[in-house]
């Protein structure tokens, strides 16, 4: 399940790098005056009015797709350690994976499309979602061969066609076919693992894929001039967001503080220095910094909890329902599942949720 982790050392046991983001954390504990001790940590303040910082230790499940960037700056430029936070790191090639690894007890806190989210919500209540940390209407892709007669949409039909079950770039796919007038009986349709696509159209096992970055580049580069690429902006507005469970956020809220603080510091970051930015994606996801840039200019990299996700979750679980990917067949209602209380004491305008 675990594409690979990095970043986790303590003494000996985990992977590298841990061991220096704790020690940068101690020392800025240490420059603060923190009296260093105990497993958890808090900020408290002093008698003099300097912070006390403990650092904070958490797992965090990591989708490699573009919508993560806030989270690779974040991690990257040292924001995390900055907020008082030790974060390792385990890589999953798709945010549907990395929340399949927060059910399983791998992770403590995951970034994930809102697809895989409403689909577990039907069964996994506890589910919370702390903020969604890139919105985009026009990021998923249907890439298809030439050379097998798919030079326009329409002519999908009959065609094999394969995306991840269950995920965003799968109900980007149903909205997609539907625009022009087929449905996912129209197809032969198939399901892979999202690191499986790529290489299955570049062999010629199937004819077409739905998916995003950097799976898209990667297709394009195996097939050069044999690949043709469809967007469909608009048909779907995409959320991605850092989501944890009930019982960890009763147990450790200072974590899910820290995390937003070293998120909206990304967010900044973005904004500030774009070009620094798609530098650091593009070394996290193996595409050029151009390719990298153009990917990041359809993405909104905000830090937020909008009214309009409500809506958008609500829609989802439709399709869910319809597509019989739940037995049950009453939506979870999703205001409870959504944690205000740590983006709003940081940063209120953010919140439009309306209660």
């Amino acid at each position: 399940m675990v594409a690979a982790i990095r970043r986790s050392s303590v003494p000996c046991a985990l992977c590298r790098g841990l061991g220096a983001r704790l020690l940068a954390v101690l020392a800025l504990a240490t420059a603060l005056g923190s009296p260093l001790g105990g497993c958890r940590g808090t900020l408290n303040p002093t008698t003099s009015g300097a912070a006390t910082v403990i650092p904070e230790t958490a797992t965090l499940g990591l989708a490699l797709q573009s919508p993560s960037a806030l989270v690779f700056i974040a991690d990257h430029e040292g924001y995390f350690t900055q907020a008082g936070l030790v974060l390792q790191v385990r890589d999953y090639p798709s945010g549907k994976r990395a929340l399949e690894g927060l059910l399983a007890g791998e992770a403590d806190l995951v970034t994930s499309a809102d697809v895989p989210f409403v689909v577990s919500s039907f069964e996994r209540l506890d589910l919370r979602l702390l903020a969604t940390i890139c919105a985009a209407d026009d990021e998923p892709r249907i890439v298809a061969r030439k050379d097998r007669g798919v030079r326009q949409p329409g002519d999908l039909r009959g065609k094999r066609v394969a995306t991840q079950k269950a995920s965003a770039v799968h109900f980007f796919l149903h909205n997609f076919l539907g625009k022009y007038g087929l449905t996912e009986r129209d197809v032969k349709l198939s399901f892979m693992k999202a690191e499986e696509l790529a290489p299955a159209l570049v062999a010629g096992t199937i004819d077409a894929f739905s998916m995003r970055e950097p799976y898209v580049s990667e297709a394009r580069r195996g097939l050069g001039d044999r690949a043709v690429v469809f967007a469909g902006p608009g048909l779907y507005r995409r959320t991605d967001s850092m989501v944890t469970t009930s019982g960890f956020l009763a147990a450790r809220p200072q974590v899910a503080e820290r995390l937003i603080a070293g998120l909206l510091q990304a967010e900044e970051m973005v904004a500030a220095n774009p070009r620094r930015a798609a530098e650091v994606v593009a070394a996290r996801l193996g595409l050029t910094p151009s390719e990298a840039a153009a990917v990041m200019h359809g993405l909104d990299l905000r830090v937020r909890l909008d009214q309009s996700l409500l809506q958008s979750l609500e829609d989802i679980a439709r399709w869910a329902m319809h597509e019989k990917m739940t037995r049950q067949t009453t939506m979870p209602n999703y205001l409870p599942m959504l944690y205000l209380t740590g983006l709003e004491a940081q940063r209120p305008e953010a919140v439009t949720i309306i209660r």
